[in-house]
């Protein structure tokens, strides 16, 4: 019995060809992988060269976010990591319960070479579908820029409505750390919203110049929708001197 036992397992040489054969499977995946994130956001930072360029051009800017392609991305990562992951280690025979996967070494690269490709295409997917606008919001109106060229303008006045709220949100909900989450969007016509507040960066220098844009687009009738909770006000009036705190309370009220 014990002689058979020793008999059915490899000999050592073999069993470090395997563990390296498999380690090789891994490497090569997760380098894949890395290599495809990698130059999607290569290649994404180097298509917003043009935005950049436009953006630095206009002087008085109250607001900039970016508006991400979603379905674009998610395939765009699926075919970056899936391939990889899934089919190169199980080719190696990293899940693969016999000591060797039962198939050829040109198989095998042949795996990889496929993965490769599918790797190719989910930056290319994601560079080229997955381009994000850049919107920016002036005293004068919103833009929403792509490839330095602009996609669509619309100035205040054709605001349809107002959206503002400070309120408490659970971790799933997108608020901050504390749990809380302040937006001022405004909608157009086409359905565009200018987000103009959803981080409480730089807000102690938002908050005076949102006010002026709000009185404007109280003076034009445009409708607003509102909510404000005492905490959440609180939570993010520590950061702003007195004046600004009731400043931004005012933001908030119908």
């Amino acid at each position: 019995m014990a002689d058979d036992a020793r008999r059915s397992q490899p000999p050592p040489k073999t069993a470090q060809a395997i563990l390296g054969r498999r380690a090789l499977g891994i490497g090569i995946a997760l380098c894949l992988a890395g290599l495809g994130l990698a130059g999607l956001q290569a290649l994404q930072t180097l298509l917003d060269r043009p935005n950049e360029a436009v953006v630095r051009t206009i002087p008085d800017v109250l607001a900039i976010w970016r508006e991400e392609e979603p379905s674009a991305l998610f395939w765009a990562f699926l075919l970056i990591i899936t391939p990889p992951l899934a089919l190169i280690p199980n080719a190696f025979g990293t899940l693969h319960r016999q000591p060797l996967p039962r198939i050829s070494a040109r198989t095998r690269w042949a795996i990889v070479a496929v993965s490769a490709l599918l790797v190719v295409a989910g930056v290319g997917v994601g560079a080229v579908f997955g381009r994000a606008e850049v919107a920016v919001a002036t005293p004068v109106g919103v833009s929403w820029l792509k490839d330095g060229k602009v996609r669509e303008y619309w100035s205040w006045g054709a605001a349809t409505t107002i959206a503002a709220a400070c309120v408490r949100r659970d971790a799933s909900g997108g608020g901050d750390k504390a749990g809380f989450a302040l937006n001022y969007d405004v909608t157009f016509p086409t359905g565009r919203e200018a987000r103009l507040v959803r981080t409480p960066d730089k807000l102690a220098d938002q908050v005076p110049r949102l006010a002026v844009l709000d009185q404007r687009l109280r003076a034009t009738g445009v409708p607003r929708f509102t909510s404000a909770e005492a905490a959440c006000l609180e939570h993010y009036g520590r950061a702003l001197a007195p004046a600004e705190r009731e400043t931004l309370g005012a933001l908030l009220k119908r």
